[in-house]
């Protein structure tokens, strides 16, 4: 019998349902249908899932009479509370959610907060049905079924002792890679701009408020829970962003920062970004200097201790 990746396709159209499994057959793809949001659940529980095609509007349980979006992301949140495994770039479980609900931007970046790993809108086009699926399945490190089994989850053992910010700064989908320790995340600009001011207050000893982060003072802020989000793949339950009183954060104080590719975060094209970025720079090298010097003093204070 053929090795083949399985793939759990949500959709309560049985016409478009039917059109998936032909798309996923013939790029070597075995499926399994459901039509709500309960037996999608009992299949993840009772088979090994390569991949979810996952539809928003769809039935919370088979003898519901509506279906609803909010079932679909209820069932993406739920999906992605228990396969968090993460191979430092993509989720090990790739979920695609195929849907007309996610045209809108809002929504779809909405999507992308609860971890999707893709959105394809309705009606769709097979070939870039097939171009999503088998690039997902390559980036999550399930390019072929063998490499499917004992998909490990995201060791944080590298934590305990804390944990080194570093930020690389290769580009890739208007992402920009940083490193916790030794695992690879990619941040969005958004999310990169609150990581940066973060490294530059720790490289000062001292605390960013939210106004500097673009809210204003008499609002909530939601800046901080996007990169907390962006970081949870990695990290898990580890928070490693400090909350002050009167909107004011920071690191905690295990965290400590690595090497910065200022360059890089430069040639981005943000002026924001490479504001951050010369300051990192400038922090960085005041820093190596007071470090230089001390190492000089050192052994003088040794020497007149020793009269």
């Amino acid at each position: 019998m053929k090795n083949r990746h399985l793939v759990l396709i949500v959709e309560d159209d049985a016409e478009i349902s039917e059109d998936l499994r032909e798309i996923l057959s013939s790029i070597d793809c075995d499926s399994i249908i459901v039509s709500n949001k309960e037996d999608a659940l009992t299949e993840l529980e009772q088979n090994s899932i390569c991949l979810v095609l996952l539809d928003l509007q769809i039935k919370g349980a088979s003898d519901a009479i509506k279906a609803h979006v909010e079932h679909g992301k209820s069932l993406l949140r739920k999906i992605r509370e228990k396969h968090t495994e993460h191979n430092g770039t993509s989720f090990c479980l790739p979920i695609l959610v195929i849907s007309g609900f996610a045209r809108e931007v809002d929504d779809a970046v909405e999507l992308m907060k609860d971890n999707a790993s893709d959105i394809v809108q309705k009606p769709f086009n097979s070939q870039i049905v097939s171009e999503r699926i088998r690039r997902a399945l390559f980036v999550s490190g399930r390019q072929t079924h063998d490499e499917c089994k004992g998909q490990p989850a995201v060791r944080r053992a590298d934590f305990k002792g804390g944990v080194v910010i570093s930020i690389p700064g290769d580009r890739a989908k208007r992402r920009t890679a940083i490193r916790l320790g030794s695992h690879t995340v990619m941040l969005t600009d958004g999310a990169l701009k609150m990581l940066l001011h973060l490294v530059v207050a720790q490289l000062k000893a001292t605390q960013v408020n939210k106004v500097d982060l673009g809210a204003t003072s008499d609002q909530g802020f939601k800046g901080m829970s996007i990169l907390r989000d962006a970081l949870k793949p990695i990290l898990g339950d580890l928070d490693i962003i400090k909350n002050h009183y009167h909107g004011n954060y920071s690191f905690v104080p295990n965290v400590s920062i690595g090497k910065c590719a200022v360059d890089k975060l430069m040639e981005i094209g943000d002026s924001t970004i490479s504001d951050l970025a010369k300051k990192i720079r400038d922090s960085s090298s005041r820093l190596k200097k007071q470090s230089e010097g001390n190492s000089q003093n050192f052994p003088t204070q040794r020497r007149r201790r020793s009269k």
